[in-house]
């Protein structure tokens, strides 16, 4: 994996159970996987993350259940 890939594929491992993460141009974004498909965004993914933790703490967005994982 490239280096600039890692930071997405770090938030995607923490969060894609909650969030639908992308990187694009010089944009990061999270939208929520609940029915308000809210959407954040930042420049840095420090920055999303910290708005990631911000958006989750406010309102849990309810986590997708594995393969194998009771729900």
């Amino acid at each position: 994996m490239n280096a600039p890939d890692e930071p997405l594929a770090d938030l995607r491992h923490h969060w894609g159970s909650a969030y639908n993460i992308q990187h694009i141009g010089e944009l990061w974004l999270a939208q929520r996987l609940d029915k308000s498909r809210a959407t954040v965004s930042a420049k840095t993914p420090g920055g999303l993350l910290a708005k990631i933790r911000d958006d989750y703490a406010a309102q849990p967005v309810p986590r997708q259940a594995g393969p194998g994982v009771d729900g």
